[in-house]
């Protein structure tokens, strides 16, 4: 069953942006966040990326957060949490669970290939309606 069959709204918006030459885990969150289109130039506070650092903090000892457990150790408002969460919920990074805010996997490597699977079977469902519509005109490829 595809995403679309399921009904789920999903936004997928990924960045090619080069990688750092040198391995900093600070560096490399902040990199996958702008990879991932969550740090925007008008987000001075990076609360994406603190948002997703105090979410993987939490996934270390197995449990997730509140929004407003983020936005008092962030001096923020809820308001704000709740929009950049769902903006991650909405890209597959993020699950809310029983009131609480999780990484969607395990691990941050395991979330990012779950958001992959996704990503891939969205593709799939294109090719497939692609083909048809070619059918459709008359149109055929090389390959």
């Amino acid at each position: 069953m595809s995403l679309l069959e399921e009904g789920a709204l999903a936004g997928y918006k990924i960045l090619a942006i080069r990688p750092l030459p040198k391995v900093d885990p600070e560096k490399d969150l902040e990199w996958l966040c702008k990879s991932l289109g969550f740090l925007e130039p008008r987000d001075k506070r990076k609360t994406a990326f603190r948002i997703l650092k105090l979410l993987l903090e939490a996934a270390c000892e197995n449990r997730g957060l509140t929004s407003d457990e983020l936005a008092a150790k962030l001096s923020s408002t809820r308001g704000t949490m709740v929009h950049h969460l769902n903006k991650m919920i909405r890209s597959g990074l993020v699950i809310y669970h029983e009131g609480k805010y999780k990484l969607r996997g395990r691990s941050l490597k395991t979330t990012i290939e779950e958001m992959q699977r996704d990503i891939n079977r969205v593709f799939e469902d294109l090719c497939r309606i692609a083909e048809s519509v070619d059918k459709s005109f008359n149109l055929f490829s090389r390959s």
